[in-house]
């Protein structure tokens, strides 16, 4: 009778450790978006740098025929914002109201869906064209299997507005890197795990496809 006791109590401590994490992580997921609104808007009234054009100054060269044939500097590519706000994503017909970061691992997806590093940046015009943005089943992207092709999705920068409509949806392998590829045309990608009521890993990818309706418009600062 003792180990019984014992057996489940230790039962309803485990219970209790897992009701725990699980308010801990929605809750670190709630401060994440809400500090992520708070960077969209600041980026967003921020005002645009210009460039003062600067008196041009001749500069001694001492051996004309060494600076002729120099090859020029190349400018260094912009580091990627990782763990930045970059957009906020709104679907009514799915209740998805978020703020989406750059990177897609673990701990940036306990913040809220998170942009895939190598495809396009939202808001970003030219190749690779394809922004793909990823979220857990189980928290910001719990509602995205109600969508179906014709639905409308709203993509906003503190610089742009795109909105899309769903053109396809799939479910493919978690190999699948196609999804991932460089497209033609200006495309949004959005995947998560799937089926949604699975126990444990889920063995596939629910995928949706957008295209944008019209190109980005520019956003304007109050």
């Amino acid at each position: 009778m003792r180990a019984r006791k014992v057996l489940g109590g230790l039962l309803v401590a485990a219970g209790l450790g897992l009701c725990a994490a699980a308010a801990l992580h929605y809750w670190r997921g709630a401060v994440a978006q809400r500090e992520g609104l708070a960077e969209l808007e600041r980026a967003r009234l921020r005002p645009i740098a210009t460039a003062t054009p600067l008196e041009e100054t001749p500069t001694p060269v001492e051996n004309p025929s060494v600076v002729e044939s120099a090859v020029p500097t190349p400018t260094p590519e912009p580091a990627y914002p990782y763990g930045q706000a970059l957009a906020r994503l709104r679907i009514p017909s799915a209740q998805i109201d978020v703020v989406v970061f750059g990177g897609a691992d673990q701990a940036i997806l306990e913040k809220g869906p998170g942009h895939v590093p190598g495809t396009a940046l939202p808001g970003a015009e030219g190749p690779p064209n394809n922004c793909v943005i990823t979220g857990h089943r189980d928290s910001h992207f719990r509602h995205l299997g109600w969508l179906k092709p014709g639905h409308k999705i709203d993509l906003e920068t503190p610089e742009t507005e795109t909105t899309y409509r769903i053109v396809r949806r799939e479910i493919v392998k978690p190999d699948a890197v196609s999804v991932l590829a460089p497209t033609e045309k200006p495309q949004l990608t959005l995947i998560t795990c799937y089926p949604f009521n699975y126990i444990g890993p889920a063995p596939d990818r629910l995928v949706l496809i957008a295209e944008p309706i019209s190109p980005a418009r520019a956003r304007h600062s109050s």
